[in-house]
């Protein structure tokens, strides 16, 4: 079956210490390619320096070479920063502020142009890595888009890159084609990215692709329950703590007062207490990864299932894209109670004096173990936010189909 396959560009920027998150962003555009851009009659192609530029010789500067390799007819800009901020050119602080301030222009002399951008946010493993003058002119850049308008992500692991990947690029892309569409519907012209090419559909490939909608709607489900799972565990072990907690601070306390109070029983409290502790250390240490590798996996299905659903098959998944905004629904509003509560506790850990040293140190080891926690809630709400919109917006899909069908049927 012939088709006519409209290809886009993305262009990848960053200076060199995210290597592997660039390499990382050419197998998510090759799976988009699959689950997301054949159901658009469409084809995303990477653009790097590395892949796109050659050695060369510049009249002007080094950068120049690069920014006429690379062009401009990119139709995506992704643009990434950690802890170095590049090498400064002669219009610029780096090469990526170059590029990404090249993108900006032509967004603001009206080009169809999208642009994403964000800051890797783990520490480094050594501080000899930090150089102060890269993180000053990174917290500007920061400011500069605030101060501009543009919102920028970020991300923690890898994991989290091709998550973000995965909602932010197929997002993009349907207000570029979206924006075409009105251009050529207005103009009665052929779009000039518009390339011929035949592409054959076999029942065998036809029947993968329908099996591989049942895994996803399966494997979503599945790891979406092991995650509320984990929560609903790490949510008991700490009304347990806390109630165990409680229970040896009123012991002590009345040991305390006695008049001449044994110090080796309450040395052997404050142990206790100390084991009750590491105890639920351990219990967050298997718990978490329990919740945010089965929640970032439930969404990462969730996003390869809803990027193969277009108009055309969007009335055979209707049902079950409700019944998933349901779910994802009862998440969002679980995980707020979650965050408040964890917080709420770890407010008082933090108050907990610090009175013999076996205490201190299961106190210090739980606080490390809810502030993982405490930012894993929090990025698993954003995430849960975002997949929300996803559902949302191809359930309207199915609802504008219908009135046009009403509309047409009148």
């Amino acid at each position: 079956m012939a088709k006519k396959i409209t290809q886009y560009s993305i262009f990848v920027s960053s200076p060199q210490d995210l290597e592997t998150e660039r390499a990382e962003i050419s197998n998510i555009i090759a799976e988009l390619n699959i689950t997301y851009a054949m159901r658009k009659s469409a084809n995303l192609e990477v653009l790097k320096w590395e892949t796109h530029s050659a050695p060369g010789i510049s009249e002007t500067y080094t950068q120049d070479i690069i920014n006429r390799d690379i062009g401009e007819n990119y139709d995506v800009f992704i643009g990434m920063l950690w802890q170095k901020f590049g090498t400064k050119t002669e219009i610029a602080n780096s090469g990526t502020e170059e590029e990404f301030m090249k993108a900006v222009e032509r967004f603001k002399i009206g080009e169809s142009i999208q642009i994403l951008f964000y800051f890797k946010t783990t520490p480094p493993i050594s501080l000899d890595q930090l150089n102060l003058e890269d993180l000053i002119k990174i917290q500007n850049f920061k400011d500069y888009l605030k101060k501009n308008n543009i919102l920028y992500g970020s991300f923690n692991t890898l994991e989290d890159l091709q998550t973000n990947l995965r909602l932010h690029i197929p997002k993009r892309i349907d207000e570029i084609i979206e924006k075409n569409i009105l251009i050529v519907d207005s103009k009665s012209e052929k779009s000039k990215k518009d390339i011929d090419e035949t592409v054959t559909i076999s029942d065998e490939e036809d029947d993968e692709n329908n099996f591989g909608l049942i895994d996803f709607i399966y494997q979503f489900e599945d790891f979406l329950a092991d995650s509320n799972l984990a929560l609903l565990n790490i949510s008991d072990s700490t009304n347990r703590i806390g109630e165990e907690l409680a229970e040896k601070a009123e012991e002590i306390t009345r040991i305390s007062k006695y008049p001449n109070p044994n110090k080796n029983i309450i040395i052997e409290y404050f142990k206790r207490s100390a084991k009750s502790l590491n105890t639920f250390s351990d219990r967050l240490e298997l718990e978490i990864p329990n919740f945010y590798d089965n929640f970032e996996d439930a969404i990462n299905v969730g996003l390869r299932y809803l990027n193969i659903i277009d108009k055309n098959n969007i009335k055979d998944h209707y049902e079950t894209l409700k019944s998933n905004y349901e779910s994802v629904s009862t998440l969002k509003k679980s995980i707020p109670s979650a965050i408040e509560g964890m917080t709420g506790f770890y407010d008082e850990m933090k108050k907990l004096p610090n009175m013999q040293s076996n205490l201190n140190k299961a106190k210090r080891r739980l606080l490390l173990k809810m502030e993982d926690l405490i930012f894993k809630l929090r990025k698993s709400y954003e995430l849960t936010n975002e997949f929300q919109g996803q559902l949302e917006y191809k359930l309207n899909l199915h609802d504008d189909e219908n009135n046009k069908i009403d509309t047409e049927q009148q």
